[in-house]
């Protein structure tokens, strides 16, 4: 009886602990550096997931028109996924149209799927 109480107990505590480690809420500098990583370790969809859970979890965030900017740019150069792409540069524009990344993103959509020969022309 004393070793199932114990059982029962340290089965608690596991449970307690566990949603503890998974409730972590991380802060958006955090999220920022983890969806960098995982795009610097090839995993591009992990990176775009984190960026936009960024996004949703700190709406107002410095770090938001970054993490813009990066979604559209992975989808538009390693993802393939051009339309998403498109539609995240010109949020981003509409967001952020005095960032000193609304060049690049201008320069992006111009030349979305062009070759590098067909841009310096």
């Amino acid at each position: 009886m004393k070793s199932g109480m114990l059982l029962k107990l340290f089965l608690l505590l596991f449970i307690f602990s566990l949603s503890l480690v998974c409730s972590k809420q991380y802060t958006d500098n955090e999220m920022l550096e983890l969806a960098a990583r995982e795009n610097s370790n090839g995993n591009p969809e992990k990176a775009v997931t984190l960026y936009e859970e960024l996004l949703r979890v700190h709406p107002d965030s410095e770090h938001n028109s970054t993490a813009l900017f990066m979604i559209a740019y992975i989808c538009a150069n390693q993802l393939d996924n051009v339309e998403k792409a498109k539609r995240v540069y010109s949020e981003f524009l509409e967001k952020y149209p005095e960032s000193e990344l609304a060049s690049s993103v201008k320069f992006e959509l111009e030349n979305m799927g062009k070759s590098p020969e067909e841009i310096i022309k």
